[in-house]
């Protein structure tokens, strides 16, 4: 089993759209991720809303184990332009 390089962190409502979103987006494309439902657990979401500087759900963490950093992507819509960023970039390297 290869070892684990980089995975995503969602921090999560169980039935917030965006959420659900997100978690098919990161399936669709065979990203390793967990998904942290926080429905019952608002000083826990409290408390990762003030670390991650971000107020609404999902909050979308990537993790670089490999390099061992972290960085906020944000939510839905952040991951989109985030996805649609690595893309150019992989195209202007093959250029």
């Amino acid at each position: 089993m290869p070892d684990l390089k980089e995975y995503f962190m969602i921090l999560a409502w169980a039935e917030c759209p965006f959420c659900v979103k997100t978690k098919a987006l990161l399936l669709q494309g065979g990203y390793e991720f967990e998904y942290i439902v926080l429905d019952h657990a608002p000083s826990l979401l409290k408390n990762y809303k003030s670390i991650y500087e971000n107020e609404t759900v999902p909050i979308i963490v990537y993790h670089n184990v490999e390099e061992g950093y972290e960085k906020v992507i944000g939510g839905y819509t952040d991951l989109v332009e985030y996805f649609a960023g690595e893309v150019e970039a992989d195209a202007s390297r093959n250029d």
